[in-house]
């Protein structure tokens, strides 16, 4: 069997393979980052989202223990607060709004959980919350 001779890689060419390759995992994980907060982790930095600010009242809607209707404010790209134009629910249930706006704003729309034992009431909210998101331009 014929003797070969492999070239083994010189000690610059690793180091310099080796730093390049921890370079790159950091910038991948910067630019991650980034694209995951929309900048919001870096101080002083403003990522322009294309999305203006904007305040819009959705449509009322009508259910078994009254009326809800919401207004939506999206700041910076994101939804920053529900308000109650209407919150008309009979027996208590109006208690359940303010967990539900909270909901609302965690969720950054309607992707969270009913509350329990408001059911009719987290329907209501999610449609009239929907509602006033579709009128957001």
């Amino acid at each position: 069997m014929p003797y070969t001779t492999e070239r083994i890689p010189t000690r610059k060419k690793w180091v310099a393979s080796t730093a390049t390759i921890a370079l790159l995992s950091i910038a991948g994980a910067i630019g991650l980052d980034l694209w995951l907060t929309g900048g919001s982790n870096i101080p002083g930095v403003t990522v322009p989202t294309g999305k203006p600010d904007q305040t819009v009242t959705g449509d009322a809607v009508p259910y078994a223990y009254g009326t809800v209707q919401l207004e939506v404010v999206r700041q910076g790209g994101k939804l920053a607060a529900v308000n109650l134009i209407q919150s008309g629910a009979t027996a208590g249930r109006d208690q359940a709004f303010a967990p539900l706006q909270k909901a609302a704003v965690d969720a950054q729309g309607t992707n969270f959980a009913n509350l329990s034992g408001a059911t009719y009431t987290t329907d209501a909210f999610k449609t009239a919350l929907e509602s006033a998101i579709s009128k957001l331009s």
